[in-house]
């Protein structure tokens, strides 16, 4: 992003003037703003004409950073990065689905976040926070994550929430391991454990509940034709004792 002034003989044409470039969306912009005018006195501010030509580049300038600053920050926050592996996307840039080896060599799965240059000193110079299910359930890591991630860069509010509430399904790294044994990991069954422990408990306590639940007896069509056909014997015996 530029916009840079060319005076007499500067540029291989002639041109005398202002030029604005950008790359925008992955499109290359330029446009000129020419100050060889016969109404512009001298090439500096204290002509209006130059001074217009001046500010009308400046201010496209502007307008093309910040568009292209925009198109940058929604692809952040709505899409993998282009060097994201398979299964590892959440659908964000920065934030990955990961198998690695803690200390003792065991293989965890979690969420990794990559860290912005501004915070790698601060997290020991290493460019990506690690954090596995081994003592948290998933959905805690995914909110731990992704609010991470959001301070680490800026994320607008709106963006936080919506990626809070689209997590990657457990499932995801039952695929990454196998994508990964395909390459010849050997990442064990049982590594899956932590994964699904979340799944597992709200079975369990679902299967909990129900069982504790009272149980109603069912009331079928048969059961209510014969309690009418009782109360109509009762009705006529009350009757006929009244006669």
């Amino acid at each position: 992003m530029s916009a840079k002034y060319y005076g007499k003989g500067d540029h291989a044409t002639g041109f005398i003037g202002y030029r604005v470039t950008a790359m925008v969306k992955g499109e290359y912009r330029q446009r000129y703003f020419s100050t060889a005018d016969d109404r512009i006195r001298s090439q500096d501010d204290s002509c209006p004409f130059f001074k217009r030509q001046r500010l009308r580049a400046e201010i496209l300038d502007a307008e093309w950073l910040a568009e292209s600053a925009l198109h940058q920050y929604r692809q952040f926050v709505t899409t993998n990065h282009s060097s994201t592996g398979p299964y590892n996307g959440t659908g964000v840039h920065g934030l990955t689905c990961q198998w690695t080896r803690d200390r003792r060599g065991e293989w965890q799965a979690g969420f990794a976040i990559n860290l912005p240059q501004s915070k790698r000193a601060e997290f020991g110079r290493r460019g990506f926070r690690f954090f596995s299910f081994r003592t948290r359930y998933y959905s805690e890591v995914w909110e731990m994550c992704v609010n991470l991630w959001a301070d680490f860069n800026d994320i607008l509010e709106a963006d936080r929430h919506r990626v809070l509430g689209n997590p990657p399904p457990p499932n995801q790294f039952a695929e990454l391991r196998r994508h990964l044994n395909e390459d010849g990991a050997d990442i064990p069954v049982e590594k899956l454990g932590p994964v699904f422990a979340e799944q597992r408990q709200k079975l369990k306590d679902s299967r909990i509940k129900k069982a504790m639940e009272p149980v109603t007896p069912a009331i079928d069509a048969d059961s209510k034709t014969h309690q009418d056909l009782e109360h109509e014997i009762v009705s006529w015996f009350q009757e006929e004792v009244t006669r």
